[in-house]
């Protein structure tokens, strides 16, 4: 008996030595930043990347809605919105939405009348 339960421990010790935890799939995530200001109005907008870095925007559209995707991206990334008028004010909605993998955006953070949104993918 004790000569059959040391090589199925021993066994064992592999089996779970060798199981990887890094072979589990990584999510990735996609960031979608939108602005809604006046129909042709100018705006200055800027929203993190996929690095994390800034980049900034000034244009207008026609029906003053603004729209940008970022990603893949890693949790812990941390999106940033921050969009006013070129003149200065802030815009009538902004909002950030989140969507994990091929999954549906899901809206994370949103406001009217605001200069500035955050929000960290956990």
């Amino acid at each position: 008996m004790k000569k059959l339960i040391i090589p199925f421990l021993f066994i064992a010790c592999l089996i779970l030595t060798a199981c990887n935890h890094d072979d589990e799939p990584i999510m990735d995530y996609y960031v979608r930043y939108t602005a809604i200001a006046k129909p042709n109005a100018v705006i200055s907008m800027s929203f993190s990347n996929e690095s994390g870095k800034s980049k900034f925007i000034q244009t207008s559209m026609p029906d003053g809605k603004f729209q940008y995707s970022v990603g893949p991206v890693n949790k812990g990334f941390k999106a940033s919105l921050v969009v006013s008028y070129d003149g200065g004010g802030p815009v009538e909605f902004l909002s950030i939405e989140v969507a994990k993998g091929s999954e549906p955006f899901v809206l994370k953070r949103s406001g009217t009348n605001y200069f500035d949104l955050e929000y960290i993918i956990e």
